[in-house]
């Protein structure tokens, strides 16, 4: 009875300006609810779990989805032009269906390294009728091989962050992992002159990269990746490393308003971030538009 009541609840609320009651309603029925709950958008939706370690409970909890402003900033770069969508760390969806359903006629490959938050993107796809989108349960690194992964909630603040191990354990399983320049030379994933690749893999991201330096030298390439002290802490020489990726690639680094950003900017506003913060924001890197060309 309390999942039908909420129901109608969040229905009523959903597109509402003012959801000050909304709060007031989920702060009450949070402790007797399970759902899942239908989330309707503008022009898709999202099964939202209550349970407080799921990471669609935001969108539950806020009536809004999650990441709108980089959602919004993808959707103008495809806008009238052929794109192909890469979700490295796709979780339940909050990229891939919005891109998704405004896009139907684009390739869309979606990867995850935790079946069990990739179940509830394929519920999602399901949910909405969506045809273009192509799921992996693959990690995404600099070459293809094994690792472990841990996505057992209990050692975690949320479904969004899970992560590969260095060792074994009884809460882990072996994946497979796989650069996504193999992909596209094995023929598992076909791109169109047009990318755009979103990575937030747990401070697996300059991994990714390191895989994708075919894919950036021939392709119009735009990548979304977070930055945060997971990602530098994940090599020796991280800052190093990453200066010279940047360089011996031809990449510009942005921020999401696209205003051009050095790197020792971001290491210097991450080490000024207070120690209860793990990462500073998304940012994007791409060629200028004389490499483009």
């Amino acid at each position: 009875m309390f999942n039908f009541i909420f129901q109608k609840i969040v229905n009523y609320y959903v597109c509402k300006k003012n959801k000050k009651l909304y709060y007031l309603f989920f702060s009450l029925f949070k402790f007797f609810i399970s759902g899942p709950f239908i989330l309707e958008f503008d022009k898709y939706k999202f099964y939202s779990y209550p349970k407080k370690k799921d990471l669609s409970r935001w969108m539950l909890k806020n009536l809004r989805e999650w990441d709108l402003e980089n959602i919004q900033i993808i959707l103008n770069l495809i806008k009238n032009k052929e794109f192909t969508f890469i979700d490295c760390g796709c979780n339940y969806g909050a990229y891939t269906i919005p891109i998704a359903k405004n896009n139907p006629k684009i390739n869309i490959y979606s990867f995850d390294a935790s079946k069990n938050v990739l179940k509830k993107l394929e519920e999602n796809i399901k949910l909405n009728n969506i045809e273009n989108v192509q799921t992996f349960n693959y990690g995404i690194a600099e070459k293809k091989g094994y690792e472990f992964f841990d996505d057992n909630l209990i050692n975690y603040k949320n479904s969004g962050s899970f992560r590969f191990t260095n060792q074994n354990t009884n809460n882990s399983d072996k994946v497979k992992i796989y650069s996504l320049d193999e992909l596209v030379e094995d023929k598992i994933i076909k791109l169109s002159r047009n990318l755009i690749i979103k990575i937030d893999i747990e401070g697996f991201e300059f991994r990714a990269l390191k895989g994708m330096k075919e894919i950036i030298k021939n392709h119009n390439v735009f990548i979304f990746f977070e930055f945060s002290k997971m990602l530098v802490n994940s090599e020796n020489n991280f800052k190093l490393e990453f200066e010279n990726f940047i360089i011996k690639n031809k990449l510009k680094l942005f921020d999401l308003k696209f205003n051009k950003i050095q790197t020792t900017k971001l290491f210097e506003i991450l080490g000024k971030t207070d120690t209860r913060y793990q990462t500073i924001g998304d940012y994007i890197l791409t060629k200028t538009q004389d490499e483009k060309n």
